[in-house]
């Protein structure tokens, strides 16, 4: 063999290697996503029956058209009985069709449900399922047997599908610009229009509803600074109204200093409050120290006084009521107030008990927001593998499609007119991924498929 023929033949090779890879993978992947979803009954929901016609066409395809297509592209020639390229050419049409409008009506399911919900929610059963599903084989059959049902007939050079060039057999599409127009129209244009309609809209849905959920995120953070600055204000007025150490302490050396022993009766001039005190006042400040309760102080005033010792107290006494365990000797003073820090101190205390379960009640607020969050993340990440994906693989061929019906002279050579052929087929391997891989339920029914685990698998869409 020369070199050339070397060449060719490893070509030739790698070619079919790679095209019967792509032809195993697209059977097995959708015929996998067939059965999990007929096997599990709690997962033949409305929108997984939808992504499950979306597999059984994919499984079509990879059946009955791309063996004979590879077949096709290798030999280079249609080898096949001649009656046998305008059903090849029908299946083709079809089953590629029918993919196309699925993945547009996964996304119209999935946009009425976002936009919709109460609405479409009462309609979504498997009788809309049913219907959705039947239009869309409705509309791609009338797109692909119309050359079968007497287009063909208009057509100036008589059985266009299947020519002789020379030696050598061609199996082709329709060579006739009004059917092209109407077979690209309704097989790519109108569906790909709508999928990137109802696709926009929901990754709208998404970026609204994360709006306003930061929206929500900023109110709180306000109100909880509000509430902050609040208390932190109130806390500050009763520092106000209570006298703090220091003041105890220096009024408590001046009236030392005044009385000495046992005062039982006095008599306020007008500036002045006495105050009853009993002989235990010389116990040691540590003992005044230990009295955890908050106490009133009696004053016995005789005429008006502007003592603010005695107006302060009146306010303490309506804001911090004390609770007295010892007898009569209530109204005697056991003990001064300790300081304003006590009535913070106390509420502090009382915050500080119930902080761990504000945090637990905090922790588990914010865990199916985070989980709302990954899950957005999550579908708008999904929306663009779709559209990108789709875009990718199908796009090149109804361009060339097109173009080539208008200009011949554009008409590329043999191996890129395979490969753009064959990059809008490899669509069909990739949805089982992109439709399944990525839901969890899914993993799970096909882990029992090919294991005994048999954990019970939640309802949720593919």
């Amino acid at each position: 063999m020369s070199p050339t023929e070397d060449s060719y033949t490893f070509f030739q090779i790698l070619k079919g290697s790679a095209l019967f890879l792509l032809v195993l993978w697209t059977v097995f992947a959708n015929s996998l996503v067939f059965i999990v979803l007929y096997k599990n009954p709690r997962l033949q929901t409305v929108p997984n029956l939808l992504v499950g016609n979306l597999a059984f066409s994919d499984l079509a395809l990879g059946l009955f058209v791309l063996p004979l297509s590879s077949v096709y592209a290798i030999a280079g020639e249609w080898v096949f009985p001649d009656a046998l390229c305008e059903v090849f050419v029908s299946a083709d049409i079809l089953c590629s069709t029918a993919s196309i409008w699925n993945l547009s009506i996964v996304g119209l399911d999935r946009y009425w449900a976002i936009t919709s919900p109460v609405a479409y929610m009462s309609k979504r059963n498997k009788r809309t399922a049913g219907i959705m599903i039947l239009s869309v084989w409705i509309s791609s059959a009338l797109i692909s047997l119309a050359p079968l049902l007497g287009w063909k007939q208009t057509a100036h050079t008589p059985n266009l599908i299947y020519e002789r060039n020379q030696t050598v057999r061609q199996c082709t599409f329709l060579d006739l610009p009004s059917y092209t127009i109407y077979s690209a129209t309704g097989s790519f244009f109108i569906p790909t229009i709508l999928m990137f309609f109802v696709y926009f809209k929901i990754y709208q849905a998404f970026a609204k509803h994360r709006a306003r959920q930061i929206y929500r995120q900023k109110l709180a953070v306000s109100s909880h600074v509000i509430r902050k600055h609040i208390e932190s204000t109130i806390l500050h007025e009763i520092s106000h109204v209570l006298p703090t150490s220091d003041e105890f302490a220096k009024e408590e050396d001046e009236e030392d200093c005044e009385s000495s022993g046992q005062v039982e009766n006095g008599i306020g001039n007008g500036n002045n409050a006495i105050i009853e005190e009993d002989e235990e006042d010389d116990e040691s400040d540590e003992k005044r120290d230990d009295v955890t309760s908050m106490t009133t102080v009696t004053a016995t005033v005789s005429g008006p006084t502007d003592a603010p010792y005695v107006k302060r107290e009146a306010k303490v006494s309506k804001l911090f009521p004390a609770t007295m365990e010892n007898p009569p000797r209530a109204q005697k003073r056991e003990a001064k107030p300790m300081r304003s820090v006590m009535a913070i101190s106390y509420e502090k205390v009382k915050r500080h008990k119930n902080r761990k379960e504000r945090i637990y009640r905090k922790s588990l607020q914010r865990k199916p927001k985070a989980i709302s969050a990954a899950k957005e993340r999550r579908g708008v990440k999904v929306l663009g593998i779709i559209l990108g994906c789709f875009t990718i693989c199908w796009a090149p061929f109804f361009a060339m499609y097109v173009l080539v019906q208008f200009c011949k002279e554009c008409s590329p050579n043999a191996h890129i007119e395979m490969f753009i052929t064959w990059l809008g087929y490899s669509n069909s391997a990739m949805n089982p991924i992109i439709y399944t891989v990525f839901n969890r339920d899914y993993q799970i029914a096909l882990k029992r498929l090919f294991t005994s685990d048999k954990k019970s698998i939640p309802t949720r869409a593919v």
